[in-house]
């Protein structure tokens, strides 16, 4: 199953979880900044996020998971693509890869689990992709300010609903939110979604606003804007 970009083309059929809007919008959304010179993606899956930020910058980027079938595709994603001599893909937890690796990495980006309390899918992948019995909200949070880079950025996709409460968790651990997006599917509904970015550096938080589909179901411009440089359609 091939999922085309303007760059790259991605096979999604064994990963945990399939490329949707939520790692598209990562991807696009998330700055990386000149000096940046290594990437990590927790939880890559099939390496989608990986492939965006490779095409967005000149950075070696590293993406882990520890569901194997979804590290085997995304290695044959990026043997695919003109990127592979800086995609590299391991089967790791992040709590393992956190007290094992010694480097430092200037932007680190995760599309993580986040359901808690919800019912379980009775299917095993999609339980390691959207819950969080194998990876926690403070698990994430700490290993994250183990292998974050002293001027590093910390970039992640949330529901809405648990944005605030993953921020006061970051605060208490010296990261702190520099920009926040806040996504709504439509003008006339809750929002769903937020970005958010973080770094050591505490400073006034930078809040806006995107809005997906419009009243008629059509994209957005400032949607469209976005993600312009990879989808085919735009």
């Amino acid at each position: 199953m091939d999922f085309s970009f303007k760059q790259f083309s991605l096979n999604h059929s064994y990963s945990a979880l399939k490329i949707g809007t939520d790692a598209v919008l990562l991807g696009a959304w998330t700055e990386i900044s000149l000096q940046a010179k290594n990437i990590l993606d927790i939880g890559c899956g099939c390496g989608i996020i990986a492939m965006m930020l490779a095409q967005k910058s000149d950075c070696q980027v590293f993406g882990i998971d520890i569901h194997q079938p979804s590290i085997a595709e995304a290695k044959e994603n990026a043997q695919q693509s003109k990127f592979v001599n800086r995609l590299h893909f391991q089967h790791i937890s992040i709590q393992d890869f956190a007290t094992t690796t010694t480097e430092k990495f200037d932007l680190i980006v995760s599309n993580p689990p986040f359901f808690d309390k919800a019912l379980r899918s009775p299917v095993v992948n999609r339980n390691l992709s959207k819950h969080t019995q194998t990876l926690s909200f403070e698990e994430l949070v700490h290993a994250v300010c183990q292998l974050l880079a002293k001027n590093g950025r910390f970039s992640l996709i949330l529901p809405f609903s648990e944005a605030n409460s993953f921020e006061q968790m970051c605060v208490q651990k010296g990261l702190f939110c520099q920009k926040c997006c806040i996504v709504y599917p439509k003008p006339n509904k809750n929002p769903t979604r937020a970005m958010l970015l973080f770094s050591f550096e505490n400073k006034e938080k930078h809040i806006e606003n995107l809005t997906i589909r419009d009243v008629s179901n059509a994209y957005m411009l400032a949607y469209k804007n976005l993600t312009k440089d990879f989808y085919l359609n735009f």
